[in-house]
């Protein structure tokens, strides 16, 4: 057996995941495989001598999750229509009050 790791950028959602898991275990010669959206990587441990690397490659392109390919998303904050910064992502900080603190959680007083 052998083992090898592809990158494939396309597949960062569970479904990808599945998605990927059922093209390559399709393939006679896979033994097992391991895909992680969060990594977008798949590790594949196969029979080289039945299916190549590169024949792994040509049907996870055919399912739609080519190897080494960037994906263009969308952005995920759009300005707001009112003019207004709601949308805007900027770091904020809070100071809890001790008197809250004392009347919560381990310091709650009877």
């Amino acid at each position: 057996m052998k083992s090898i790791t592809l990158s494939i950028p396309s597949m960062y959602a569970d479904h990808h995941v599945m998605g990927v898991r059922q093209a390559l275990l399709g393939l006679d010669g896979v033994e097992s495989v391991v895909a992680s959206a969060a990594r977008r990587a798949v590790v594949v441990q196969h029979d080289d001598a039945v299916v190549s690397a590169d024949a792994l490659g040509r049907v996870l392109a055919e399912a739609g999750y080519p190897a080494e390919v960037p994906v263009e998303l969308e952005p995920t904050l759009q300005p707001s229509k009112d003019g207004s910064t709601w949308y805007t992502v900027i770091q904020r900080l809070t100071n809890t009050d001790r008197r809250d603190l004392e009347m919560s959680g381990d310091f709650r007083r009877y």
